[in-house]
This record gives structure tokens, sequence and C-alpha cells, in this order.
């Protein structure tokens, strides 16, 4: 598996894992606090390369839609001498959110985040992924289970609002409390790779 596809999946992992796995006491014995939930989706889409000029670097491509798109690959693709018409260029985007209740009466910590990029080797058709993961703290000032609104305020003290659409999101929401903690883990990881027809 190559190197980028690995981090990729092992990123997705450690998300929904790492706080499905966590326990937490954030409330009381007789209001079990929601269990940690994660959700997530994979969107792929495959486009075929219909003509390839080497030295502007412009990639003319037919997506999904039949509706052909011009491309301009930049120099830090690797390898583009090794696309060739009628190539597939195969778009895959990870995205996850996992929650979790956190200690209770505890200052928010700012929130963190990381990102990369990978690209093929050299030698290899050309590839590549980009992450993103950020994790945030919030602390719950109301919520309405008939609404799926959830309202909380950040680190920084500034409010926020926001309507959770997933059912499996929406079941942790309403397990909620005014007063509850919350981290909240966002992934979004997109690779880019060539395949051969």
């Amino acid at each position: 598996m190559p190197k980028f596809r690995l981090l990729l999946h092992l990123s997705a992992a450690v998300l929904c894992t790492g706080l499905l796995a966590a326990q937490t006491k954030a409330q009381s014995a007789s209001t079990p606090a929601p269990s940690p939930t994660a959700v997530g989706q994979t969107m792929t889409a495959t486009a075929v390369v219909e003509t390839v000029d080497y030295n502007s670097r412009e990639v003319l491509l037919t997506p999904p839609s039949g509706v052909p798109v011009t491309v301009v690959v930049g120099p830090e693709v690797r390898n583009l001498d090794q696309l060739k018409p009628g190539d597939q260029v195969v778009m895959t985007l990870q995205q996850a959110v996992a929650v979790q209740v956190s200690k209770p009466d505890a200052a928010l910590p700012p929130p963190m985040g990381e990102a990369g990029a990978l690209r093929a080797a050299k030698g290899q058709l050309p590839a590549g992924a980009t992450y993103s993961l950020v994790d945030v703290h919030v602390h719950i000032t109301a919520v309405d289970p008939a609404t799926h609104q959830v309202s909380f305020t950040r680190a920084d003290g500034s409010p926020g609002q926001i309507t959770v659409q997933n059912p499996a999101l929406q079941r942790f929401a309403a397990g909620l409390k005014a007063g509850d903690n919350v981290e909240i883990q966002y992934l979004q990881a997109l690779t880019i790779r060539v395949q051969k027809p």
C-alpha cells in the first residue's frame, strides 16, 4: 500500500477509534453521558485523461458529468510524464466527525489542528494526499432536542449554534445538557491517484 494511502487510513482509524475508546465520567450516574460517537463518509469520483500537454502541464479530464475540464497541474506533482490519455484519475474524499463529552468544569483548551500532504515518489504514477485534523472543545449552553439545535461557547468565549443533521450525532446531542463540555474532532482527507485502464 503506498505511503500516502496508509497515512490516510491510519488517520481515519485514529480519529474514529480514539474517541470511541475514551471513557468519560462527565455526568452523574443519574444522567449518563451520551456515548462517544463517530460518523464519516467517503466519496469517490473518477475522471478519464483525454489529453496531456507536458510543457504547459495542462491535463484535459472528463469527469462523471461528461463535461471536460482542463486542470493545470502544479510543479509539486511528480512524474507527470507517466500520465497518458486513457488513464483514470481517481479522487477520494474522506470526512469524519467524532464527539465525546469531556471533563466538566474544566477550562476549555484552544482549538488544535494539524495538516499534511504527501506525494508519489519519483518513478511512481502521479499521486498525492492531503489531510487535516482539527480538535475543538466547546461548552454546551443549550440543547433543543426537537429542532436538534445545540448552542455552545468556544474556548475564546465566542458563542455558536449548530443544527445537527446526522442521525447518530442527533442521538448524541439529545443526551447533552447545558454545562457539558464536548470534544469534537474533524478529519478531512483527499487522495488523488492515477490508475491505468
